[in-house]
Parts: C-alpha cells; structure tokens; sequence
C-alpha cells in the first residue's frame, strides 16, 4: 500500500511529524450507464430482492415492515429520524418513488397498498405529518 503525505504537523514539543493519509478508496462500482447489460439485470435483480424479500421467512417485505416500525415509533412518540420519516410517508404515498415504487413492492408482495396508507390517514399525528410533507413537496396555494 503506497502513502502519501498529506502535510506536516508539529507537535507539543516541536517536532515535526509528517502526516501520512492512505490513498482514496475507488468506488467499486462504475457510473451504471458503463455497466453491462448482465449487471445491470442482476443490480436489478438484487433490488427487487432487498425491497421485497422477508429476513423473518415470511411473506411480509423487509421494506415494509420497516415503514410499519417506524409509523409505531411515531405514534408511541419515540425518537426517530425525521427525514427518513418524511421519505417514508412521501414514498407511501406516491410523492417520490425511491429505487422501487411503494405499490409495485405491495403488489409484489400481495400486500394491500392502502393499508398503511389508512392506518396514516386514520391516525391525527401521522395524518399531520403527511399534511406537512404533502406541503414540503407540493406547496400550497395559500
């Protein structure tokens, strides 16, 4: 492995130490627009996977389970991050689609979409929450 210094400290008592940093790491994937048509099938392919394959053997998204997690969090007012709680509620929704739309992994799933989408709707703090990312992402004409 070749180093490169970096620059030059000097330290309490005066000597000088030359700071020596690694190389930057290469991204291990090029652009996509370079990639083969086989990789690109198979980047898709683990796409799909991730989004809608269950780590628990059932037929529940990992996906979504996430997204139900993280609506309890925030009904029983626990400490999360909010900009993925608002991606979250947008995706649901269909203000943005992520890597995969929220209801092609529904229907892939065999999952109802609606059913977070009324658990939100049905819920006063939730259905605030979407009001306010429906605003973020749409505007108002008020």
């Amino acid at each position: 492995m070749e180093t490169t210094t970096a620059g030059w400290q000097l330290d309490f008592f005066g000597e000088a130490a030359a700071i020596v940093v690694p190389p930057p790491k290469l991204d291990p994937l090029p652009d996509p627009s370079q990639w083969s048509e086989t990789v690109r099938e198979k980047m898709v392919d683990a796409l799909i996977s991730l989004a809608c394959d269950s780590r628990r053997g059932d037929n529940m998204p990992e996906s979504l389970i996430d997204c139900a997690e993280m609506l309890r969090a925030r009904m029983r007012n626990r400490a999360l991050d909010i900009e993925d709680y608002s991606m979250t509620l947008g995706w649901i929704f269909g203000y943005w689609n992520g890597a995969l739309p929220y209801t092609y992994v529904c229907a892939v799933s065999g999952v109802d979409p609606e059913t977070l989408q009324d658990v939100i709707l049905n819920h006063r703090r939730l259905r605030e929450d979407l009001e306010a990312v429906r605003r973020q992402c749409c505007g108002s004409l008020l």
